[in-house]
């Protein structure tokens, strides 16, 4: 054993740390995880929502548009044709949205994660941050002890990658929490930049052994019980198969639903699309829409092995870039049970400028990963699908003024991607309030008709920042607010 693995050990169980908690326990200091699901067989109350979801959103919108249009006007010249043929720019979101209902369809919320047994393996929660959020980093460490005492499954060591400039400074001390500090003129061979830049510094400078097992962290990301869980669960499966692949679970962003209501609305699209496209692409082992940077979890010598000195085009969505490259040198992707917890942005021009971001780091990992096309192409195609939102926006919008009779075939798939979509909110809508602890069904219906009522706001801001990125695409990497 070496002597970093030497003052890593199992922490005492405690309870009652000031976190809030809707768990119980069976006996002192055992978290027991609530029943989120029920079952009968291959059905299961998950799978009827998406069911029932996806046919009251359709008929929704069949009976929305014949009140809105109950006659259809025909076109009469070939300007009137052409504009209507145009309609075919809804139709971005169907391969993205029929994936994404298998994958939603395939899914099942876990209910053995109280059976997971501990394992012997070193768990690393690694943190990159640029010192700047104190507050975030400084809670995120706590949470990590917090909630390891609570459900110690592994020994564990906390591990934060931070910029020289402004340092460690009053951040928390302990035998369990490491700092590795990125000197200002540290530089990679091929100059990554930004998070890649630290992601590569740590892998030359951690002292972690080889077999340990790292869990990436954004500086808000947080762990919980059932996140502990699956992430014991899936390196158990790992470790006794051989087969080390990557995992990567769901995130919930309902922390700070009180001061934040309406960005946390908007972010609940992202964990309905967890359980659904991403889902879908971990069910297949293949990353074929790209990678969260955080709840990713890899073996330290698997992350090793493909590095983070991807260069420039490379360092702004470095997740989905080392993901592509991973697949590419023989590794695959799985799905990890259980949650951890993020935080909505704060402000309406961060969640643009966030937006913007991961649609111009995905263009560049398209057109610049260093693997063959047929790793790029899935990616390529989804995000190229993606630049069709703001176009699809303000054709339906014109389309007040100025519309002519659908096809068919054309109303009945724009419909089906937009019940797609409409599913996603609801879907993340439903985990964030379970894990919110807002149980009361009058509260939880009026959540729903807002959640409802926004759509379309919720679907301009995606387009706009889809928009911003083609009309004024922006070099660097904006670090939201949390």
């Amino acid at each position: 054993m070496s002597t970093l693995e030497e003052g890593i050990s199992a922490p005492r169980i405690a309870v009652g740390s000031g976190f809030r908690t809707r768990f119980h326990f069976d006996r002192p200091g055992k978290v027991l995880e609530p029943v989120r699901d029920w079952s009968l067989g291959f059905v299961t109350g998950h799978r009827t929502r998406i069911v029932l979801c996806m046919t009251l959103a359709i008929v929704g919108l069949y009976l929305l548009q014949d009140f809105l249009w109950p006659v259809a006007v025909k076109p009469v010249s070939f300007a009137d044709s052409l504009w209507g043929s145009a309609s075919v720019v809804w139709l971005g979101a169907v391969i993205p949205g029929l994936l994404g209902l298998l994958g939603a369809l395939s899914f099942r919320h876990p209910a053995h994660l109280d059976a997971v047994a501990p394992i012997s393996q070193l768990v690393v929660f690694r943190i990159v941050t640029r010192g700047t959020n104190r507050e975030a980093v400084a809670s995120t460490i706590r949470r990590c002890a917090t909630e390891m005492e609570r459900t110690p499954l592994f020994r564990y060591l906390v591990e934060i990658v931070i910029e020289d400039d402004p340092g460690v400074g009053d951040l928390p001390q302990g035998d369990t929490i490491r700092y590795l500090v990125i000197p200002r003129n540290y530089a990679t061979p091929n100059t990554s930049l930004y998070k890649a830049r630290a992601l590569q510094f740590a892998l030359e400078s951690s002292h972690i052994p080889e077999d340990a097992w790292l869990v990436h962290l954004d500086e808000e990301t947080q762990p919980t019980s059932s996140g502990i869980k699956g992430i014991a669960q899936m390196i158990r499966e790992e470790e006794e198969s051989g087969r080390l692949r990557a995992g990567q679970g769901a995130l919930l962003y309902h922390r700070d639903w009180k001061k934040h209501p309406f960005l946390t609305l908007a972010d609940n699209v992202r964990t309905g699309d967890d359980f659904a496209r991403f889902h879908f692409q971990h069910k297949l082992g293949r990353t074929v829409f790209g990678l969260h940077g955080s709840y990713i979890v890899v073996r330290n010598d698997v992350e090793k092995a493909i590095g983070f000195d991807f260069g420039p085009h490379g360092s702004i969505t470095e997740d989905a870039f080392w993901a592509l490259k991973l697949m590419e040198a023989g590794g695959r992707a799985r799905w990890v049970d259980g949650y951890l917890e993020e935080q909505s942005t704060q402000s309406v021009g961060d969640f643009l400028r966030q937006r913007r971001r991961w649609y111009q780091g995905l263009m560049k990992v398209a057109v610049h990963a260093p693997v063959k096309l047929r790793w790029r192409v899935a990616i390529g195609a989804n995000t190229m699908l993606w630049t069709l939102a703001p176009f699809a926006v303000l054709y339906t919008i014109c389309h007040f003024f100025y519309g002519f009779e659908i096809q068919p075939w054309v109303r009945a798939l724009a419909n089906f991607s937009f019940a797609s979509f409409v599913t996603l909110y609801l879907t993340g809508l439903k985990a964030n309030l379970d894990e919110h602890g807002i149980t009361g069904w009058l509260a939880r219906s009026a959540w729903t008709a807002v959640q409802v009522v926004l759509l379309p706001v919720f679907s301009a801001m995606e387009a706009t920042a889809v928009m911003m990125a083609l009309l004024k695409p922006v070099n660097g990497f904006h670090v939201v607010k949390k």
